[in-house]
This record gives C-alpha cells, structure tokens and sequence, in this order.
C-alpha cells in the first residue's frame, strides 16, 4: 500500500568517467527454487456437496514461479481420499520464474460421506537447494441426490429466469401443467440482502463489538421513517441481519458498549414529526440478541414508556460514552420545541443500576460539533453552532478521571459539521465542515495534548473542501477522508444535497502531513452513514444519506482497504455489467462480467460473483479486455460465452469469447456478423454443442438492429483445438422492427418468442418468433402494447406473460398491463392489470406454476418526483390457459430497485443491481443511484 510513496537509492555512473562507480561486482545469481499455490479462497477449496457416482465440481489453483530456476518436476498428490480427487499436470510443464499457471482440481465422489483431503505440490531438490512442497486444504462432501440449488440448469441463463416446463416438443400442450423447475417459493419467504443493510437507514448508531462485527441501532428510514431494528454487520463477508427490533422506535439515537457483551441505547427521535425525544435507555445482549431494561426500568413496559425514562430530558444524537460497566455519559445533542429542534446544552452522568442522575456543567448548546470519544468515557468537542444560530471557536472536553467540563483551545476560526480522528501519542486531526458563510472549510488542523493543556496547528496542506466528511484513523497516523458535501445545503432542494464520492488520505510527512488521493472513489456518496474500522486496516462505510433532491437513505455498504489503496464494494459490478449463473470453487454462483466499474465509472474486464448457496462475494476470473452492454451466456456449469457490447472507448464489437470463470477468458476467432450491444442472448434447446441465439440491439452507429444471428460454440468448449468449429450463422429473415429493451423468451417447443423495445411512440408492430429448424425469424401476433423494458415469462404450453414495461398512452411512463401470448393461435390475450405500475421488474417463474413480480419504477404524481422506484412485490395466479389474475402479496425488497436485473441461480431467485430513482435535480436532471448488493428470496427460518 501505497508503495508510490517510497523512496530508493542508486549508484550514480559518470558517463565517460572509467571508475567512477565504486559499487562492487555484480553479484553471483543465487539458485532460489520457491513457488507459491493460491486459490480465489485462500489456502483451501470447499467444493461443498456434490452428488455421488456422476457428479463433479471443479475448482482452480494458480502456481507461481517465486524462485530464480525454471520448475519442470513439480509434482501433486493427495494426502487422503485420492480417489475422490484428481488434478492433471501437462507433461513437459516448465514454469519459469515470475510465470504463473492455472489448474483445475476435480472433485468426483464415489461415496456418500464427507471426503476432506489435502494437495501436496511438490518439486524435487535441485542444485544443492531444497524446494518447499506446498499445501492445500479441500472439502467435500458425496451426497445421494443434489439439492434444488445444487446443480447447474441449462435453461437457468434465459431472460424468462425460469426452467424448461415441458419436453413434448409440441407448439402447444394443451392446458398448463405444473412446472418441473422454477423458484422454489416457500409461504414464509422474504427478500434478504446481501452486501448492505437489510433496511436502508441512516442517522443510525453505531457499535464495533469484539468478535469484528458492527452493530446498526435505530436511524431514519426510507419515506422518513423512524426505524426500531438492530442490525449486525459482518465486514468481512459483508452480510447484514436484523437481530431485535426495540419498543419504541429511534431515529438519532446514541450508543455504547458497556462491556463485552452489552450496549446502552439511548435517546433519539421517535417520529419526524408528532414523536417525542426518547428518554428511555434500553441494554441489548451481543449474545442472546435481547433487549432489556436497566435499574428502576425493569418493570414491564418502561422501555417503551418515554414518561418512566431514566433522562430528565431526551435527547436527539447525544454525545454517549461509558465510564464504568454501570455509569454512562450522556450529553448535548438536540431536543424539539414546538416541533422544531433545538440545540441542548449540558448532560448528565447516569448510574443504570439505581437511576441517579448528575448533572454536568459547562458544556454549551451547539450541533454539529465533531465529537472525539475515548475508551475511558472522556470525550472531546470542537466548533458547532449554537441555539441562536452562531458558529462556534470554542472546544471543550470532558474528563473521566475528574468528572468535569473544561475548556479547550479556540479554533483559529469558528466551524461546524467538522470531522475528527484520533492519531497516536494524545492527538487528534480536524478536517472540512463549513463557516459562517455556509462555504465548505479545506484547512485541517492538529489538536496536540488531548489529555491536557491542548494546542492547535494548522495544517499547510490543500485539502477538498467538505462538509461533514467521514473520518478514520489507521495504522501509523494515515488518516482516511470521504464523503460529505460541497457545501452546506441551504435546503433539501439545492443541488450541492448530493454527498461527494471522492476520498484523500493524510499520511505523516515531516513535521506535518502530506495529501495522496486513493486509487478510485466511493461508488456511492453519503452523509450520516456508520464508519468504523476493523482488522486496523479497513475502514467501512455503511448505509447513509445519498440522494437528490430529499435526503433519502439507502443501504450499502463499502470498504476502504489500506492494504492495495482501493474503496471497494461487497456486491457485484455495475451498469453494463453481463450476468450468467456458473459453478465456481465456492458454488453455485451468479457472475457479473465486466460492466462499469462503480468505484471508478470506467468500463471494466472484471467480473464478481455472488454464491447464492453461501451469500458471500468474490472475484471470479476476468475479462481479457473491458466490455460492457455485452451478453453473457452459460453454455456449460463453469463456461460463460460473452459476446458483444461495447469496448472501453465506447466503441460497438462484435468479438465473443468464452469464459472459464474459474480459470480465464479465451478469445474465439469467430465474431458477429454485426457487432452489436444491448441484444438479447437466449440459450437454445441443442443435442449437439450449445447455441445462442443473439437478437437486436444497437449498431456501430447507434441503430437499433432488426437481425438476428446463432452462435454455435466449439465442439468442445474446454480445448483451444476446437475453437475453429464454433460460428456465427445470421437467421433467415428480419424482426418486424429494430428492437432494444425487448425480450427474448424460450418456449417449451425450442422457438424463442421476441416481442417489444424499440420506439414503442409508434403503432404497434408484431411480435416475432425464432424457429430453430429453419433458423428462421416469422412473424408472430401483435401484442396488446407496444413496450419495452418490460418482462416476460414462460408459463409452459406455448405460453408467455408479459408484464409493464414503459408504455406510451399519451405519454411516455411504466405501465400496469399485462398480457398473454398463446403460441397455437399466435395471439396475445389481455389480461387483468398488475396492481402497481412497473417498468423494468423482475419477474420468476414459481415452482407452482404462478409468477412472483418484484420492484421497478412506477410514475409519483409529486413535483420533483416524476417515478419512484418500486419496492412492494405482487403475485400472478395463472389459470390453466395461462389467463390468471394479481394478487397482493406482503414480500417488499430491502429496498427500491429500478432498471434491475432478475435471475434464477440454480433454483434461487436473487435480484441484482438497478438504480434507485430519487428524483429531479434543480438542474432538471433525474438523480439515479447506482445500486451493487442484491437481494435474494430466501424462507424466514434459513
């Protein structure tokens, strides 16, 4: 980490001085025989449960030359249950330094038990000097019969999300039968995310507990919402749980770890408007989850009556820190008068055992004060504004030891919405807030002698002006800023509301410090988020404040790691990105291939997987070049074929490649006979190599493309030596229209059905319908609407729903009706309305044979507001000629998603990324925020 920063001395050569260097013979080159064996998991591969007698799992390590001498006898063996295990070395492998290789580890069990084992790679000794033998844990398991989940499904990939429902290769089955695939949807399912918070929050408190995970208490949600969940944080595998839910609702609140296993909540707000300040204290156990009383509290009930409150005066975002297992702080903060807050002065040190009460003297009425509190319960206060509106130079701290208020240094000039860090050796490091004027502060300041008589320093360094940055101190005095804003927001409308994404890093330089940027930035900025460091060395950004025009909260989650200099995010990669399902070492997964990059928004060769089976990211292999708009297609468990979509300059391509996603990306010699982005990629009914069928989108131009073409992979999709017999081949005949933001749905009879996108401002043209014996595009019926970005499913029989979509009825919006294609008369029948508008919803086929459809965007009649994104789901009842009805159902996402991607992940339905629409700027343009954590519908109990 920031290795940039180093510096290295060299002997200087005099040209045309002989001898001038006096740096000694070039030394003897040592024979080094070293080599290191890595995984995407560290030093093992868990491959999970695999099916006996037929079923695999692969898994990929890379070896790498470390030493000095060529590596042509490296050796693998398996410690234990070798016959379940296998691992192919080429002959003739030499690895010559500083070159890597990769190699897959089989896991085929022949017994139904669990078949742990170790990989032994080895290399004889050479020239005197000993080779190491490096070591590998697997895990496995041999189980009678797969889960739902557990295998790869060919028809997982297709824009329907659901599976194949019949295989009599007739047009029409008749009545519909319930399908042998699908989501499986249990009555007690809810959607869960995975990445961020369960519930979008921010003003929350936050917890650091000892095992390394975050505590989330309270917070203003969605819609100003008073939240009165708890939620634990995970920052190493990124996933959030509400763990208890309080009596009373707190918005603001403050908390503290009173030792190692329970935290005091206090105070807070518990409605915008027509609440109280809470003045009730509660005590939740990190180890059983549950919330309690203190002292006179216990009775039933006076945790959630405000007038039997410890506090003689609630407080909102009150300064709270703990002198004893028994004795808490609590002090300023905000109280409300006639529904207006108001700054409060003073605080009181409380016992939770008896109740006792003592006032603190001293302390002034002020917010946004930066707050620095200790482990011990002192704490340190610099700037705000006072009750009348005045910005305060004063500072003042608390001591523990004396239980007294003094003043500290005056600033240099007044500041409010400041940000803190404590550094080493009783300092503490100033950044941003805003002055008098409103106008964002850039000079930082040292705070020397904490403890005692304090001096302030400014800092010559140039800095981002900011208000109310985020602040983490780490390792050696490097201090991490981030967020905030430009300047201080006269109101909810002002267009400097929207939180800054950039961050600056203070590293100790001198007498002083020196300013480095990171290597990218937030991908999601943020104010009134929770920021805590663990590990010593990542600093995570939760929830928080991030949109226009209304502060609305959202929910994810990132990390700053000192380590590679990077902000990065738990979820997949955003817009453009490609999806695919693929087995990967850490199972079943849904892989985001290349895309915009969040933390940069650059076109990137990256790829992220999610692992529905075990909720946890990872990077999976990637691109050999950026791309996006692309496709991304499975045409076997661990092989994605990416064809398309655009390059890092913007440009149109018509280049495919196949992707191991455990391995490598491999260029095919063959390309689109028109390069294209924003198609649809269908993967066909095939008994011979996998095909594609690639329809639509855009053109090197910008032209919406009316052609369709099939791509017929290699004959073996594993070998190089095949590569030569995959093709391009364009179908016979033209789409009824250039399509973007249709659908391409694969019907139980092999053809694919291809209905909307386009300029849907026009007369409705018909729908069309891929033959795969012909390799031919006919015409089908005439939808009902035209529309596009809407979605389709197929419900069996030669039927297909189509659902919402953006619509034009005397205008452009997200539409509620829905429709029916029977493919025996090659018409499509109206059906019943959806109860709520969407455009762009996701939509899965149940294992009951109904349809579960969730978010989108639907038009809000409110100035600013012209569509909100959707969060509630619906259910489609469908009859036995597909003609059904809506149903309310109560299955809300954890937050709003627009422009979502749906997918089925080997039986799991997960929704992926999107935006949240947040409404107009004073700029009129419409905010969006980027969205990277996904939500999947799992049953209560998992």
């Amino acid at each position: 980490m920031l290795r940039r920063f180093s510096f290295a001395v060299a002997c200087l050569v005099v040209v045309g001085a002989p001898g001038a260097c006096d740096c000694g013979p070039e030394p003897v080159k040592e024979i080094v025989c070293d080599f290191t064996v890595s995984t995407t998991s560290g030093d093992r591969i868990d491959f999970g449960t695999v099916q006996e007698n037929g079923g695999t799992r692969s898994g990929t390590i890379v070896i790498k030359n470390t030493g000095t001498a060529a590596l042509s006898s490296l050796s693998a063996t398996f410690a234990a249950n070798s016959e379940h295990y296998s691992i192919t070395l080429p002959a003739g492998l030499s690895l010559v330094p500083d070159e890597q290789q990769a190699f897959v580890v089989v896991f085929a069990p022949r017994l139904r038990t669990i078949l742990n084992s170790e990989l032994q790679i080895g290399h004889p000794d050479f020239g005197g000097k000993g080779c190491p033998t490096r070591t590998l844990t697997l895990l496995g398991e041999g189980v009678d019969a797969l889960p739902v989940d557990g295998g790869f499904d060919p028809d997982a990939g297709v824009v329907d999300g659901g599976n194949e429902l019949e295989d009599g290769g007739v047009v029409d089955g008749g009545f519909i039968d319930t399908p042998d695939g699908g989501i499986v949807f249990d009555p007690d399912s809810e959607w869960r995310a995975y990445g961020g918070f369960e519930e979008a929050r921010a003003g929350f408190a936050t917890v650091a507990l000892n095992d390394g995970t975050i505590l989330a208490i309270g917070g203003w949600g969605e819609n100003g919402t008073v939240l009165d969940s708890i939620e634990r944080f995970d920052p190493v595998a990124g996933r959030s749980q509400i763990v208890a839910r309080m009596p009373l609702g707190r918005a603001e609140p403050g908390a503290v770890a009173l030792d190692a296993n329970r935290v005091a909540i206090v105070g807070g707000r518990s409605a915008r408007s027509g609440g109280v300040v809470v003045r009730t204290v509660e005590i939740f156990n990190v180890a059983t989850n549950t919330l309690s009383c203190p002292g006179t509290q216990a009775e039933s009930g006076a945790c959630s009556d405000n007038t039997r409150g410890f506090l003689a005066q609630g407080r909102i975002n009150p300064i709270v820190s703990a002198l004893s297992a028994t004795e808490i702080v609590v002090a300023l903060g905000r109280i409300v008068d006639s529904n207006v807050e108001l700054a409060f002065a003073g605080g009181e040190i409380v016992n939770l055992i008896s109740g006792t009460v003592t006032p603190l003297i001293g302390l002034s009425a002020r917010t946004g004060e930066a707050r620095l509190v200790d482990d011990d319960g002192s704490f340190f206060v610099v700037g705000g504004t006072t009750a009348t509106g005045a910005l305060l130079t004063r500072t003042d701290r608390f001591s523990a030891t004396t239980r007294l208020v003094g003043a500290g240094p005056v600033l240099p000039a007044a500041r409010t919405f400041a940000g803190i860090a404590r550094l080493q050796g009783d300092r503490a490091i100033v950044v941003g807030g805003a002055n008098g004027a409103g106008v964002a502060v850039a000079d930082p300041l040292l705070i020397e002698g904490l403890g005692g008589s304090a001096v302030i320093t400014p800092i010559t360094t140039t800095m981002t002006p900011r208000v109310s940055p985020d602040l983490a101190s780490l390792p050696g005095d490097v201090v991490v800023i981030a967020g905030g804003l430009a300047a201080a927001a006269a109101n909810d409308d002002d267009d400097s509301v929207v939180p800054l994404t950039s961050g600056e890093i203070l590293v100790p330089f001198g007498a002083g410090f020196a300013r480095f940027a990171p290597d990218n930035e937030l991908a999601q900025g943020r104010i009134g988020a929770g920021v805590v460091v663990t590990d010593g060395e990542l600093v995570t950004w939760l929830g928080g404040f991030g949109t226009a025009p209304r502060r609305t909260p959202h929910p994810h989650a990132e990390q700053y790691r000192l380590f590679d200099n990077t902000f990065a995010s738990f979820g997949l990669m955003g817009a453009g990105a490609a999806w695919a399902p693929a087995a990967t070492p850490a199972g079943a997964a849904l892989v985001a291939v290349g895309g915009v990059d969040p933390h940069t928004g650059a076109t990137s060769a990256r790829s992220r997987a999610f692992a529905a089976e075990t909720g946890t990211f990872f990077d999976a292999s990637p691109l050999q070049s950026p791309r996006r708009d692309h496709s991304a297609t499975s045409i076997a468990a661990d092989l994605v074929v990416v064809i398309g979509g655009r390059d890092a300059t913007g440009a149109v391509v018509g280049s495919a490649s196949i992707l191991n996603v455990n391995s490598g990306d491999t260029p095919l010699p063959v390309s689109l006979r028109r390069p294209r982005a924003g198609h649809t990629a269908t993967l066909l009914n095939t008994d011979g190599p996998a095909q594609v069928l690639v329809c639509g989108g855009v053109g090197v131009g910008g032209e919406l493309l009316d052609s369709c073409e099939v791509f017929t992979a290699p004959t073996d999709p594993r070998s190089l030596a095949t590569f030569a017999s995959s093709s391009f081949a364009v179908a016979t005949g033209r789409m009824a229209t250039g399509r973007l933001g249709h659908t391409a749905t694969l019907l139980d009879s092999g053809e694919v059905l291809l209905v909307g996108g386009g300029d849907v401002e026009r007369a409705q043209v018909a729908a069309d319908l891929f033959v795969p014996a012909q390799r031919s595009i006919v015409r089908a019926g005439v939808p009902d609407r035209a529309r596009r970005h809407h979605a389709a499913v197929a419900l069996g029989a030669g039927r297909v729903l189509l659902v919402g979509g953006e619509v034009f009825e005397g205008g452009l919006g997200p539409s509620r009706r829905a429709e029916v294609y029977v493919r025996a008369t090659n018409a499509f029948i109206a059906v019943e309305d959806m109860r709520t508008a969407r455009l762009q919803p996701a939509a899965f086929l149940l294992g009951d044979g109904n349809v579960l459809i969730a978010g989108g965007t639907r038009t809000l009649a409110e100035a600013g507001l012209p569509t909100i994104s959707v969060v509630e789901s619906e259910l489609y009842v469908a009859g036995a000629t597909g003609v059904g009805t809506f149903e309310a159902i109560e299955l809300p996402l954890s937050f709003g998603r627009s422009d979502l991607i749906q997918a089925d992940v080997f039986g799991r339905a997960v929704v992926v990324g999107g935006t949240h629409r947040d409404g107009v700027l004073r700029s009129g343009d419409e905010r969006r925020s980027p969205q990277h954590f996904v939500d999947v519908l799992e049953p209560l109990d998992d």
